[in-house]
């Protein structure tokens, strides 16, 4: 970590790292339609138990009848991104949601005949559930709830190169499902398996099977959400509409990322408040330029101008003289941008950069938090509440209508208030945020601290 000495300008070059979201355009290596034939894209797969299989009407032409007996297998398969990739399925169940019988839909299989992926219904939890076994270690997402005899759109995805806020996703109906789970990259599968755990004894999938896609690389949360609404569009059609978003979103994330990477970004640390939790590795897992430490007893003497924003961690809070406030509050009138967390945020409460009433929260853990549109959501369905990890950070109440609420505690009923976790404000000319909780705590809310630094910066958001 670099760090800011008096008038000392910053003159090193950041290098700016290979893209996380560096992933080819959307293709899909392996299809099968179910559209009166159980034969797979492309051709040179082999196809076995395809000739018990009926077919009735699917969400998308026909789908397979995989209601008893009934299970396929695919063998020579193409090359699968398996660092990276995503895998759409669309279910049909056709037994009680409630029924305590674990069913089959998908498996990834080795040579030997043992599990790499199950996609099943758990009878444990009632719901979808993705199972992943590989490197002596296992991956596991369930969803939340499952219906019966309707159909449901199911999107698995998966990332071990940094492309994503959680390594194993889930969603239903285009709505992500269960807890975050870690990924580990599994090893290429010898055969796909549909319809069945064994074809000798079961259990079997019980439910209607159709539209199976594997993509080449992961997708992020709002385009599973897209491809959901695109769930029942002919197979080239779809491709070639979510081709067409995919690679408008590579473009705007390439540059914004260009912009991140080319800004200075300030972090400041004092006698409260440490650096030890934020060595420059923790950058690269952020997608996060690496910082210039800057002590808070150095603000008044350093040419703030230079930076577009600065973080300030969390901890006991700053401990400003006045002409070292007087520096922070002219930077940010100025033009300059803010990230406070945690113990950051009640500095920027203490000095004026906010003003909320703030209430304790003793909690320390992951807490709910509701969230409203803005660019700090930028890649959320808002639609959803996360999990958000927090360490006593305070309940925020604004006191003045320039200050908006992005990310609310999910605590207390009328007549208490609404108690805030992310207040954002406009201050002169520059742009303030701050979290009641680390966002950097977790792969899920990394993106939204990220977010906060483009924002304060200017990269996103009316400008």
């Amino acid at each position: 970590m670099r760090h800011a000495t008096g008038l000392l300008l910053l003159l090193t070059v950041l290098s700016v790292p290979a893209l996380a979201a560096d992933l080819p355009p959307l293709m899909a290596p392996f299809h099968v339609a179910f559209d009166g034939a159980a034969t797979a894209t492309p051709g040179a797969v082999s196809v076995t138990g395809a000739d018990k299989l009926r077919y009735v009407e699917g969400k998308a032409g026909q789908a397979g009848d995989f209601e008893s007996g009934q299970c396929v297998e695919y063998t020579n398969l193409p090359p699968l991104n398996l660092a990276s990739g995503a895998l759409e399925l669309l279910v049909r169940p056709l037994h009680d949601p409630k029924e305590m019988e674990d069913h089959y839909y998908l498996q990834f299989l080795r040579q030997d005949g043992s599990a790499i992926m199950e996609v099943t219904f758990t009878h444990v939890e009632m719901s979808a559930q993705v199972t992943v076994r590989t490197g002596g270690r296992t991956f596991r997402r369930y969803g939340w709830g499952w219906p019966g005899n309707a159909w449901s759109h199911l999107v698995i995805t998966w990332d071990s190169a940094g492309a994503s806020p959680a390594g194993l996703g889930l969603y239903r109906d285009g709505i992500e499902t269960g807890y975050p789970a870690t990924y580990q990259a599994m090893e290429q599968p010898a055969t796909i398996r549909i319809g069945c755990k064994s074809p000798a004894t079961g259990p079997w999938a019980k439910a209607h099977l159709d539209e199976l896609t594997i993509y080449n690389r992961w997708l992020s949360r709002l385009q599973v959400k897209a491809l959901a609404a695109k769930a029942a569009l002919p197979h080239i059609r779809k491709m070639e509409e979510m081709a067409g978003l995919v690679a408008a979103d590579d473009g705007e994330a390439a540059r914004r990322r260009e912009q991140l990477f080319a800004a200075r970004v300030g972090i400041i640390y004092g006698r409260s408040t440490s650096l030890l939790n934020w060595p420059d590795s923790l950058y690269q897992a952020l997608d996060l330029p690496v910082p210039t430490a800057i002590s808070e007893d150095d603000l008044a003497k350093t040419d703030l101008s230079q930076y577009k924003t600065l973080i300030v961690p969390g901890g006991g809070g700053l401990r400003l003289t006045d002409a070292n406030k007087q520096a922070l509050l002219k930077y940010v009138n100025d033009g300059g941008g803010y990230v406070g967390i945690c113990g950051g945020a009640t500095t920027a409460n203490q000095y004026g950069l906010v003003d909320c009433t703030t209430y304790k929260f003793n909690v320390r853990g992951p807490v709910w938090v509701k969230l409203q549109p803005h660019p700090l959501t930028d890649g959320y369905d808002t639609s959803r509440m996360i999990l958000f990890p927090h360490a006593s950070g305070p309940l925020f109440v604004p006191k003045s209508e320039d200050q908006q609420t992005v990310l609310t505690f999910d605590v207390g009923d009328p007549p208490l208030p609404t108690f805030s976790h992310t207040v954002v404000r406009a201050l002169g000319k520059g742009r303030v945020v701050v979290f009641s909780g680390h966002p950097e705590g977790s792969a899920d809310t990394r993106p939204m601290l990220r977010n906060a630094v483009m924002w304060t910066a200017r990269i996103i958001g009316d400008n």
